[in-house]
């Protein structure tokens, strides 16, 4: 007897609480390479105060910009999914319904901290 094989990944609904897992792990991998990045452009600011100037104008101008701020989101979302993690690993909010709940809350909160974020930045 064989077993079935189904490798399409879009023929499978996750439920809410696995997409919040499967983010957090990916905004981990973001994390290792962001703080690598994070530490290239501090070493720069730190050079002089020319190469001061030049990453601040590239971080509010240039895609420089752009990946600091996928950073920040990637910290900003690994920090209220983390929260959530450890409090389940308490069996706090493990049941069903609030774990919906808690899932939810990570992504508005996360987004809306990606939202000031990037004014910040901008700003």
């Amino acid at each position: 007897m064989t077993r079935p094989v189904n490798l399409d990944l879009t023929a499978f609904r996750f439920p809410i609480a696995a997409i919040v897992s499967i983010l957090h792990r990916i905004s981990g991998i973001v994390l290792i390479v962001g703080v690598g990045y994070l530490t290239y452009l501090l070493s720069l600011t730190l050079k002089s105060p020319e190469s001061f100037d030049w990453v601040f104008n590239a971080v509010r101008t240039t895609y420089h910009g752009v990946l600091v701020w996928i950073v920040l989101t990637a910290v900003a979302y690994h920090f209220f999914a983390g929260i959530r993690h450890i409090l389940l690993d308490f069996h706090i909010g493990d049941s069903l319904v609030v774990s919906r709940r808690s899932s939810w809350t990570v992504l508005v909160v996360s987004g809306i901290a990606s939202i000031g974020l990037g004014w910040w930045i901008v700003t």
